[in-house]
């Protein structure tokens, strides 16, 4: 193994993010202001996942 392979994520200043802010988010992500919260709503509600979950519900709703 003369050539190893690391992943080395990408930092929020090469991804174009604001500086990490204590005050509305922590570093595990496990407890975050309600705006980033409706900010990955927002997000999650334009996904394509979102929109097949939301397709079959309304697909076995009419079967009810």
């Amino acid at each position: 193994m003369t050539q190893d392979q690391v992943f080395v994520p990408k930092t929020r200043s090469d991804l174009n993010l604001p500086p990490f802010d204590p005050a509305r988010e922590d570093s595990a992500g496990e407890h975050v202001s309600k705006e980033v919260m409706a900010e990955m709503w927002e997000a999650l509600g334009d996904s394509p996942i979102s929109a097949a979950i939301r397709s079959g519900l309304q697909l076995v709703g009419l079967q009810i």
